[in-house]
């Protein structure tokens, strides 16, 4: 199951370099290019959050990271 949009986890993913060498290519790909994009615009995370999350949603072989993240 994802986490909904309030988890802290979200922010905590998106806002630190926590490690995600571990997750699939394609969540590596994603984190990196959210991570960038909150750098530059902080006021942008709210929407990074949700695309992050619609990322998990949407591809099933990818919520298998969410416990390494």
């Amino acid at each position: 199951m994802v986490p909904g949009a309030d988890d802290p986890r979200w922010m905590r993913i998106l806002q630190s370099r926590t490690d995600v060498s571990s997750a699939t290519l394609a969540t590596k790909f994603m984190v990196t290019r959210l991570r960038r994009e909150v750098t530059m615009s902080p006021a942008c995370l709210p929407d990074k959050i949700a695309e992050l999350r619609a990322f998990f949603e949407d591809n099933s072989f990818v919520r298998k990271d969410i416990p390494l993240l």
